[in-house]
């Protein structure tokens, strides 16, 4: 078999080369032989593939976001590719992939991917050119285009919000017709959508009915409306809840014709798309795509299982992990307006200091005696949490997983547990004990406990370097969040402190610069089972036995 790897080295971080050896390990295991291929630019990539036969390759893999997806799948189609297409989605918005419950690991990607399993994608259709998720116009629109790739790389999807904010300024509606045999109007709008896919932008629930394989697009227009009103329709979109607004008009059609008279921009699946007259259409079932199972029907908050996933999962993460995945996981990931979370963390900025330590001395002395006195346990306890604070829930957004905080222990009973954090008010950000208050931010908040074997020598190490931060002063470094940097020693965020204190101890067991660690990588990435399940503990439930008086 014949593989034809099409790769964009500037997708998401830039970090899908360094998993290059492994997929190629994976390859010849199988006996394949693997042609890879990097994009420098859209002319080179065009070249290349009109001097090959593509249709000489068993399969052809891409590595990047919807836009490079965007850009190959329809370089691709002009020279009448016939060959099923994979995806590795490494870019900062990878929407196409998500409706096919593609994995973020790379490892497992690689795997789906040599796998004989298709879905059979409907694709759009605007002017002759293709578009895989999305197509749309107006206000916002060329936001993709404008935002600063040095700050997507950086930020991820929060950059295209904070360069949307940036626009608001600009608002104005444009009046445009559109005819199908569904509608004919002529209105003043914000922005259309046309959407093939279910979510764009990072919001999931744009098109919830939605399908790759209906042979129809699913049209959203958002009129014009009085400024007050933005917000809440933005709130409304977050939540999937926009098809009910007074101010958006929604339908399912198979073609449709969109004109406008005015200067205003055009996109498809996040590229620079065509002039007006636009002509719509869908292309059913125009594109193979390799995914999990056959027939993906579209993006689930409920995890998809085989048994070959859940046999390599065993193989990767511990027990616990494994335990809480029989939790439905639409329990889990509750649904949050980022935007919300964004100006709770903007209201909280002038507590933060990126520069200069703003915590000291947060740590009593009753706290060192308590840890002292676990110093012969022969255990460290690593906690990781899903509260719901703002912070969290940004992380988990951009990492897709439930817990977004780690701390660390020294006692069993879990008196010293300590973090970086910000403070809630009650202290300042930095080093701080980490109190139940913290933890209670949603109604599912909870911890999953681990612990890690450690000597006295070694817990003596993890508290003596507690006690020199504690004494020599911190912050928390909440630009950590989107940029992985620290100005100062004692300036971190909370999986990048756990870290730390691990490598103090030498009880770090993976190489990761401390400033990337994310606090799913404890588990993810304890491959040799240093870890061991301890427990977890649901916040409201602990309240309600520790609270008796409570429900009286």
């Amino acid at each position: 078999m014949r593989i034809l790897l099409i790769y964009n080295p500037k997708s998401g971080n830039g970090t899908f080369i360094n998993h290059f050896d492994s997929i190629m390990e994976a390859v010849q295991k199988k006996g394949y032989y693997l042609v890879p291929y990097r994009i420098s630019s859209r002319d080179s990539l065009e070249k290349m593939l009109s001097t090959i036969d593509v249709n000489g390759f068993n399969r052809i893999w891409i590595a990047g976001g919807d836009g490079t997806i965007h850009q190959v799948i329809n370089l691709l189609l002009r020279l009448e590719c016939k060959v099923p297409v994979g995806i590795y989605p490494v870019g900062t918005a990878n929407d196409f992939a998500r409706y096919f419950n593609l994995p973020d690991s790379i490892e497992e990607m690689t795997e789906i991917l040599l796998r004989d399993n298709y879905t059979n994608s409907d694709l759009g259709v605007a002017n002759g050119h293709y578009f895989l998720n999305v197509a749309s116009l107006g206000f916002l629109i060329d936001v993709s285009q404008k935002t600063d790739r040095n700050a997507i790389n950086s930020l991820g999807v929060l950059a295209y919000y904070l360069k949307g904010a940036e626009e608001l300024s600009n608002l104005k509606p444009v009046k445009v017709s559109i005819r199908s045999k569904e509608a004919d109007s002529d209105d003043e709008v914000y922005f259309i959508l046309i959407m093939n896919g279910k979510s764009a932008g990072g919001f999931k629930k744009i098109a919830p009915l939605a399908s790759l394989s209906d042979g129809l697009l699913d049209v959203y227009v958002f009129k014009k409306c009085p400024i007050i009103e933005l917000i809440p329709l933005i709130i409304k979109v977050a939540n999937g809840e926009h098809a009910e607004s007074p101010y958006v008009d929604y339908f399912q059609t198979a073609e449709l014709m969109i004109d406008c008279n005015e200067p205003v921009g055009t996109d498809m699946d996040g590229e620079k798309g065509f002039d007006f007259p636009l002509k719509v259409s869908v292309a059913s079932e125009k594109l193979k795509v390799i995914t999990r199972n056959n027939q993906e029907e579209g993006y689930s908050d409920k995890q998809s299982f085989s048994f070959h996933d859940v046999k390599k999962a065993v193989e990767m993460i511990s027990n616990g992990l494994i335990n809480e995945a029989v939790r439905p996981i639409n329990k889990i990931l509750t649904d949050r307006n980022t935007v919300m979370d964004m100006l709770s963390l903007a209201t909280n900025m002038t507590r933060h200091n990126a520069l200069n330590y703003v915590n000291k001395n947060s740590l009593n002395e009753r706290y060192f005696k308590i840890a002292e006195k676990s110093l012969d346990n022969g255990y460290l306890y690593i906690i990781l949490s899903s509260t719901g604070s703002a912070a969290g829930e940004l992380i988990r957004k951009v990492t897709k997983k439930e817990y977004a905080h780690a701390s660390i222990a020294f006692d069993e009973e879990l008196e010293t547990v300590v973090s970086y954090n910000g403070g809630e008010n009650i202290y300042a950000p930095g080093l701080n004990q980490e109190i139940i208050e913290f933890f209670n931010k949603k109604d599912d908040a909870n911890i999953i406990i681990y612990k890690i074997k450690a000597d006295k020598e070694q817990k003596q190490k993890v508290l003596d370097e507690v006690r020199r931060i504690n004494e020599k002063g911190s912050s928390y470094n909440l630009l950590g969040l989107f940029v992985p940097y620290s100005h100062m020693e004692n300036i971190m965020f909370c999986s990048q402190f756990v870290y730390c204190m691990l490598k103090a101890a030498g009880l770090d067991y993976f190489k990761k610069k401390p400033e990337e660690v994310k606090p799913t990588d404890f588990v993810e990435l304890d491959y040799k089972r240093n870890l061991e399940y301890h427990g977890q503990v649901f916040v409201k439930e602990y309240i309600w036995c520790q609270a008796p008086n409570i429900r009286k």
